[in-house]
């Protein structure tokens, strides 16, 4: 199963903050993500395409959720990264003219 996702924009949204954890500590946190739309069995979704700190964003385009980058297996208990991996889609070759 391939599923499609359309980086819709090449600007990064980033907002960061802090709150007080359960110990009453201040933690910072921040949030990279750029706007997209996910494919998958011919239905489309809005879809956040978030990103690692430093990591630089995805130009605008059509690419294919990489799940196999985002696989993590902890104590036999399969997640995804909260973070996305996008495989660029091959371009489709350009169809040769009709013959007359």
């Amino acid at each position: 199963m391939s599923i499609k996702v359309t980086v819709l924009k090449s600007e990064i949204d980033e907002r960061g903050g802090s709150f007080k954890n359960d110990k009453g500590e201040d933690v910072a946190y921040s949030t990279r993500k750029q706007k997209g739309k996910l494919e998958t069995d011919g239905f489309a979704y809005p879809f956040d395409v978030r990103l690692q700190d430093g990591q630089p964003g995805y130009p605008q385009g059509e690419y294919e959720l990489d799940v196999e980058s985002m696989l993590q297996v902890n104590k036999g208990v399969a997640t995804l990264s909260k973070y996305t991996v996008l495989r660029q889609l091959p371009k489709a070759a350009p169809r040769a003219a009709a013959q007359a």
